[in-house]
């Protein structure tokens, strides 16, 4: 059965092999539909097809560090190594672990149905996130939120792409305004550097010390304004039911009497 299905299907592979380099972006990368045939033994590169003759496989055998001696395979030698079936289908990837894997999916078309499903679902989630307007955050929430994720990340700097998609997710790239966008967040990360809060080595950015003083002050300023925004409504309503009382009070306004007590029998 298994050399069946190698004679059958190995073909249609190798006249769809790869090329050295596979686009995997753009519209390059949208196009491409090709496989890659190879085989490892004891969990170890060995041997990557080029070619098909119908009884034995053509191709090239890994030396340590590339694919570069010839070599030919027949196809009960196949039988005893770890064949693997990789498809570059648009800008999806999926490796086949064995012959019998790959022929499932090949016949039943499985993965593809589920490949194009979440293609669909992907394409409608991007479009209506290209419907929402980029918000840019205010200068002192993008850096407290660059101090927390300095935090939990191994490596300080972030360059500023990496940093956007953090903030806006991988779909920003395909947003229509990501070039704008892109300059706004930029812009506030060179004040930031200019400003002490941040030093920039290289492309990426590096949260300093400063920053934490910077967020403190600004976190007391805000306090103090709250506190202050509170307090002038407090002002507010206590000068309003002063005035109201004196004018009560003055008889410019009459209240209308609710319990009359002055004919009330002694």
């Amino acid at each position: 059965m298994k050399i069946w299905l190698l004679k059958r299907l190995l073909p249609r592979l190798i006249a769809r092999s790869c090329e050295s380099r596979i686009p995997r972006s753009g519209k390059r990368g949208e196009a491409v539909n090709c496989y890659v045939v190879a085989m490892d033994r004891n969990y170890e590169p060995y041997f990557l097809a080029t070619a098909f003759d119908g009884n034995k496989l053509s191709g090239l055998k890994w030396d340590g560090r590339s694919y570069s001696e010839d070599l030919d395979l027949s196809l009960s030698e196949l039988l005893h190594g770890q064949l693997s079936i990789t498809h570059y289908y648009g800008l999806s990837e999926v490796t086949f672990s064995s012959i019998y894997d790959f022929a499932w999916h090949y016949f039943t078309r499985i993965i593809y149905l589920k490949i194009r499903l979440y293609r669909h679902i992907d394409a409608s989630f991007q479009y209506f996130f290209n419907k929402k307007r980029l918000v840019t955050k205010r200068r002192m929430d993008l850096l407290a939120f660059m101090v927390e994720d300095q935090l939990v990340r191994t490596h300080k700097g972030i360059d500023l792409l990496s940093l956007m998609s953090k903030i806006y997710s991988m779909r920003m790239f395909l947003h229509p305004s990501r070039e704008v966008q892109r300059e706004k967040v930029r812009l506030y990360l060179e004040s930031l550097v200019q400003s002490g809060e941040l030093r920039k080595v290289n492309t990426e950015y590096v949260v300093e010390g400063k920053a934490i003083e910077t967020l403190e002050k600004h976190e007391e300023t805000e306090q103090r304004h709250t506190e202050a925004v509170k307090l002038q409504r407090k002002m507010f309503w206590l000068t309003f039911v002063a005035v109201t009382f004196a004018v009560v009070q003055a008889g410019v306004i009459k209240l209308p009497t609710i319990i009359d007590l002055s004919n009330t029998a002694p």
